[in-house]
């Protein structure tokens, strides 16, 4: 009955969500790519994949190294939808040379759409990444006996708030669930609470302690990282958020003379970039979005522009935007320090394990709701440290000016990274024992 009611609710709004979409479609033109797989009409590039869906970036890059070892030790193909726009060319930049692996958009969450998708796709098992429970899909899933499974599972305090708000749907949902494999024993009992069977909740640790970072990857565009950031200490502030980049900005105006370098802000959305922009040209210091800067080398190398980089270059506090998707992790490699976003604004923060791994000392807020555990291991190790709009210019400063501090702090986190990895093994032996039974059924 609940199922049914939110079904209803969802076709009702239907043709809202239609006409916003093609609102979106109209006046962004990122948005005009895969239309029609948002409604079910997926590519049938593979036979009976593994389904995987990753909402945007940050799940993409934590769940990468499991697809890899789906395509590799498992032998199966996959396919992965993304909701968001950047999550697909992420997808597109990490698989695009493997011919095992297709791109594409889950569908909205009705089930004549789910159907659809099933049907073309025929996948062997969905696997949802992290909080990505859809009640349409994972019923119309266990309709069709495919076994599906949320892996690196993960439920902040907040979610699960919103979540206790209709247990009438939650419940029944995570029941018809085949395996919730979470992150920590947090998580596992607050999906309990939320009506999931314990049989099915496993504690596997965080998939994101697996990442792996390909040196090849770094280094293809190291010859124009470098020449964004010429000379000097390099601040990195990653998938920064609204109202953040007012106060980097002027903590890095702010800063004690001996201090010259580059500010490097990293939006986490792409429709930003032009407010960022304003922003730094609001500052008073000496920016240039990266566009500008790779075409400046491309000046070098015999072709014209008119883009003069003479007074950003001289200036000893400039300040680099990046207006292209996909490179935070070439200017993480390049980083002294870095500030993970969405932490200083009240969105629960961003995953600071990729800074880690790369041996840098982290920067965040006191918002990190969304990676609470991760923070509280990478604190109590002395590789993060918590800052506030009204101590990031002492911590900023302090970090900027103590290489023997920084230098400890990226190794804490490093080695944590290390010690921690070891989830995949354990998903990979789940999925694998799970399909097993699904094909002796």
């Amino acid at each position: 009955m609940a199922l049914f009611v939110y079904t209803c609710l969802s076709y009702l709004v239907l043709p809202f969500g239609v006409a916003f979409h093609l609102l979106f479609v109209w006046r962004r033109a990122e948005f005009r790519q895969g239309f029609w797989q948002r409604y079910g009409w997926l590519p049938q590039k593979q036979h009976q994949p593994v389904l995987v869906h990753a909402s945007s970036v940050g799940e993409l890059n934590a769940i990468a190294p499991l697809i890899t070892a789906i395509i590799s030790d498992l032998k199966l193909p996959v396919l992965v939808t993304t909701t968001s726009v950047t999550g697909q060319t992420r997808c597109q930049q990490l698989f695009s040379d493997n011919e095992r692996v297709s791109c594409g958009y889950l569908p909205v969450d009705i089930g004549l759409a789910n159907w659809l998708m099933l049907r073309r796709v025929k996948p062997r098992a969905v696997l949802l990444v992290e909080t990505e429970l859809w009640p349409n899909l994972i019923a119309t899933c266990a309709a069709k006996k495919i076994p599906t499974l949320l892996v690196n599972g993960r439920m902040s305090a907040r979610s699960a708030k919103a979540y206790a708000r209709w247990p009438w749907l939650v419940g029944p949902m995570l029941q018809k669930l085949t395996h919730l494999l979470v992150q920590d024993q947090t998580t596992a009992q607050r999906f309990l609470e939320l009506g999931a069977q314990t049989a099915s909740v496993s504690v596997l640790g965080s998939l994101k302690y697996d990442l792996v970072i390909e040196d090849s990857e770094l280094n293809n565009l190291g010859a124009l990282v470098n020449y964004s950031v010429p000379s000097g200490l390099c601040w990195v502030c990653g998938s920064t958020r609204s109202g953040e980049e007012v106060s980097l900005l002027r903590a890095w105006a702010q800063l004690p003379e001996p201090v010259e370098g580059t500010l490097v802000l990293v939006p986490r959305h792409p429709q930003r970039f032009e407010e960022v922009a304003d922003l730094c040209q609001q500052s008073g210091l000496p920016w240039l979005k990266y566009s500008q800067l790779k075409s400046q080398l491309n000046q070098a190398n015999g072709i014209e522009t008119d883009v003069d980089v003479d007074t950003y270059n001289a200036h000893p506090r400039r300040v680099l935007l990046i207006d292209t998707m996909g490179l935070l992790m070439h200017f993480y490699h390049r980083a002294d320090v870095v500030f993970v976003g969405g932490s200083l604004a009240d969105t629960g923060g961003h995953n600071p394990l990729e800074a880690a791994a790369l041996g840098k000392p982290v920067l965040m807020g006191p918002n990190c709701f969304n990676f609470t555990q991760v923070c509280d291991q990478l604190e109590q190790v002395q590789g993060l440290r918590v800052t506030t709009k009204a101590s990031l210019l002492a911590d900023i400063t302090e970090l900027l000016t103590n290489p023997q501090l920084r230098s400890s702090m990226g190794a804490a986190g490093a080695a944590l990274v290390n010690k921690e990895r070891g989830a995949l093994k354990r998903h990979l032996s789940i999925l694998e024992e799970t399909l097993e039974q699904a094909l002796n059924q």
